[in-house]
């Protein structure tokens, strides 16, 4: 079972990283073992995407044995024996955090000049005069994917409505805020290098 990393941050925070380097039917296999169920498994003939899904629930499944992802009406997900989730998969990786309390963020991304490439789209004047390599770009990125996530809801725009605060490439923590009509907060968030990816989460 190839859990990359699993770790309690805190009693009330669970965060574990899944390398995917299984054939479908062995993940299947595993899922069948630890009674995953399946009735929502992807009828479709994107390989990554099923690879994707079994995955997250084998992950899930070394935290709690015997739960469910269910989804709200934006497609938020959390659990139903009431803790909150948040998931991300960038190509071999899944990672997922778990939040007894609250609502939580992760986001995990290669490191590329993919994300350079659409920066115009998530970065504001500040942020674009904090940041110097490709990497930073993939943590603004990820961080403003796990603030959009720890929000929930459709209408945010990058741009406008996530920031940035206390960066720097020498630090594993900054904060993040949000800021809507309906809610001000500001977050800690923590990343970290896994391979050539970023992985960056709220806490």
């Amino acid at each position: 079972m190839p859990i990359y990393q699993h770790k309690i941050i805190n009693k009330n925070v669970k965060l574990g990283i899944w390398f995917i380097n299984e054939p479908i039917q062995q993940l299947t296999k595993l899922a069948e073992e630890k009674k995953v169920n399946l009735t929502n498994l992807p009828q479709v003939k994107n390989e990554s995407r099923v690879k994707q899904w079994l995955a997250t629930r084998l992950l899930l499944n070394y935290f709690f044995a015997d739960v469910t992802i269910v989804y709200d009406e934006k497609g938020k997900p959390y659990l139903n024996n009431g803790w909150n989730i948040s998931i991300s998969h960038s190509g071999d990786y899944v990672a997922i955090i778990l939040n007894k309390n609250g609502h939580c963020g992760i986001d995990i991304e290669k490191i590329s000049s993919k994300v350079e490439r659409i920066k115009h789209k998530f970065l504001n004047t500040t942020d674009l005069n904090n940041i110097k390599t490709e990497q930073d770009i993939t943590i603004f990125w990820g961080a403003k994917e796990a603030l959009y996530k720890y929000y929930g809801k459709k209408e945010v725009l990058f741009i406008e409505n996530l920031f940035i605060e206390n960066f720097s490439p020498s630090k594993n923590s900054f904060i993040g805020i949000i800021n809507m009509p309906n809610l001000n907060i500001k977050l800690n968030i923590e990343w970290e290098k896994v391979e050539d990816y970023i992985l960056v989460y709220t806490l």
